[in-house]
């Protein structure tokens, strides 16, 4: 502070202006005739305990201005962090008033910020009113205890979400997330689960599993009864190569068509079995693809 109080500002180690807790006292007048965006270090005993400040340097702080320190620079807001996840969230407080919502649960219950910000959630959003979600809600703000649950969806058919709310001092956080996929994942897998225990009782159905070469990844006891050949030599051959000559052609195509991504296809065929024999059958094959894409076909065979 040129000009004033030279023989009151001093500068520590870290060359910031300080200033004895005594001597802020005795020479206040002359300190409060800093520059503006200038702070002085008030120290006591040789620590330092205040800052002194304009108020428009304190200002541009709180505003995030050019002037902010770097060590100092603010951290995103609660907002801005929920609107950087894939999940919906919402803010209420106990009086269950919309504080804050983020883009994900706009989108989930077809409804903008400025709709629901200020409003009594479950009277912005009739659909809820007296659902699970709400009683979930309202017993999170009696006991301030958190919970979840997993619930088929008010605003989509067919869909699903779980609910996790979370207390705190102030307010409660309630998140929403989309888990359609993930049921549906499992109960198909139940299906097919279920579809193989029948097929594996019938003893007129055989299948194979093949890979995207059409190479036999599995099979079962009724198509190894067909062919005369057990699980272990039958892994990894070649499934057309179990075709017979004269019918070997139009199963290739088949099963390329069905690797191809051209759907399920259904032939009159034919298998070799290990004792020369050809076994006359009706082939299904259908595509099996996972979540990355073809993992290559199932073929379903009964005798004709």
């Amino acid at each position: 502070m040129p000009g004033q109080g030279g023989d009151v500002i001093m500068r520590n180690d870290a060359d910031r202006p300080t200033v004895s807790s005594a001597d802020f006292a005795r020479r206040f007048g002359q300190l409060r005739q800093m520059q503006d965006d200038e702070a002085i270090f008030v120290t006591h005993h040789g620590r330092a305990t205040h800052v002194l400040t304009t108020v428009r340097h304190y200002t541009a702080l709180q505003e995030g201005g050019s002037e902010r320190p770097v060590d100092g620079a603010a951290s995103p807001s609660l907002t801005d962090f929920a609107d950087c996840l894939t999940i919906g969230v919402v803010l209420i407080d106990f009086d269950l008033r919309v504080l804050a919502i983020n883009h994900v649960a706009q989108a989930q219950v077809d409804r903008t910020k400025d709709d629901l910000v200020g409003q009594r959630l479950f009277s912005a959003i009739p659909l809820l009113q007296g659902s699970l979600i709400e009683t979930y809600v309202r017993r999170a703000v009696t006991s301030r205890e958190p919970c979840s649950a997993e619930l088929p969806s008010l605003f989509r058919a067919d869909n699903w979400i779980r609910v996790d709310i979370h207390p705190f001092a102030h307010h409660l956080t309630i998140l929403v997330h989309d888990i359609t996929e993930d049921m549906k994942r499992h109960r198909l897998a139940d299906a097919r689960q279920s579809l193989r225990e029948a097929i594996a009782v019938h003893d007129g159905i055989g299948y194979a599993c093949v890979n995207i070469r059409g190479h036999i990844d599995r099979v079962e006891p009724t198509f190894c009864d067909m062919v005369r050949l057990s699980e272990e030599r039958l892994q990894h051959v070649a499934m057309a190569d179990l075709v017979p000559i004269s019918h070997r052609v139009a199963f290739r195509e088949a099963l390329d068509q069905v690797l191809t991504g051209k759907g399920a296809r259904t032939i009159d065929s034919a298998l070799l079995s290990n004792d020369g024999a050809a076994v006359a059958v009706r082939v299904t094959i259908a595509e099996l693809r996972g979540v990355y894409g073809n993992e290559g076909a199932i073929v379903l065979l009964t005798r004709q």
